[in-house]
């Protein structure tokens, strides 16, 4: 019994070794922008002017040139090997003068880029303070002026009760405390006048605008009647200008009694059908 020993598979060359080369005129290096070839020992590459693509170069110690690649357009009727390749390529610029114009350019390429977009802080709603808060679904229901009203009355009664128990306010002074009660109780009183001022101008506005639907309603009422009325009217006198049918003549007993007379004198039927019963008079 014979064995067959599997053969090894060939190792494949990594690089494209072929003596071919393109009749494009070659790439001149210096004619490239900075960011459009590679000069990093072990790693050249440029971008192809034909397919626009990053493309290794091959051969440096002798005869720089693009490898082989295929094009980049997808399903296309075109051979799908780009024209760039084998393409001689011409390094007449020296790999650090090339890495300093590629470190002087970051800083340029980095200020034409946009900002970065940072997220817009939240802001922290603060609370309602609790003078301001209705303490009932009646009052939080209620318009602005009838809630105010408690408040204001507090704020009457506070300050009041204040002045009676400090000894700088009953001796004809103000204190702190007062000052600040005052303010308060000022506030409240103009935001009541505010608040019954705007209370007033939207009753009104409102009274104007019903005042306004009402006549505007009426208008429209009137002009539909307008276009009605002169077809009433005709309707009214089409029918007033019919003349009238003739009223049925009363039956008497004489013209009963002749109408069963003429039945009475009908031939009796001959296809075998009921006969009907005749009324002898």
């Amino acid at each position: 019994m014979t064995t067959t020993v599997a053969k090894p598979a060939r190792k494949r060359r990594r690089k494209t070794r072929t003596k071919n080369i393109s009749s494009l005129a070659p790439i001149i290096a210096s004619d490239l922008k900075v960011n459009e070839i590679d000069l990093t020992p072990g790693k050249e590459s440029l971008v192809c002017p034909s397919c626009e693509r990053w493309t290794p170069i091959t051969g440096m110690l002798g005869t720089p040139k693009l490898v082989p690649h295929p094009t980049k357009r997808y399903r296309s009727t075109e051979s799908p090997r780009c024209q760039g390749t084998n393409r001689r390529v011409t390094i007449d610029i020296d790999v650090d003068a090339w890495r300093t114009d590629l470190v002087e350019a970051a800083p340029t390429t980095v200020s034409r880029r946009p900002t970065k977009v940072l997220p817009k802080p939240k802001v922290t709603t603060f609370p309602a303070p609790v003078h301001k808060l209705a303490t009932t679904r009646q009052q939080q229901v209620a318009p602005a002026g009838a809630r105010l009203l408690p408040l204001l009355d507090r704020a009457r009664r506070t300050v009041l009760a204040h002045r009676a128990t400090c000894m700088t306010c009953e001796a004809g002074g103000r204190c702190a405390t007062a000052r600040e009660l005052e303010l308060w109780l000022r506030e409240y009183e103009a935001t009541a006048v505010l608040s019954r001022e705007r209370q007033a101008l939207r009753d009104r506005r409102a009274a104007e605008h019903q005042r306004a639907t009402q006549q505007d309603q009426a208008r429209a009422r009137q002009r539909s009647l307008r276009k009605v009325l002169p077809k009433v009217d005709q309707a009214l006198r089409d029918r007033h200008n019919l003349p009238r049918p003739a009223p049925r003549p009363k039956k008497t007993l004489v013209d009963e009694q002749e109408f069963i007379r003429r039945a009475a004198s009908w031939p009796a039927p001959t296809h075998g059908g009921p006969s009907l019963p005749l009324l002898q008079i």
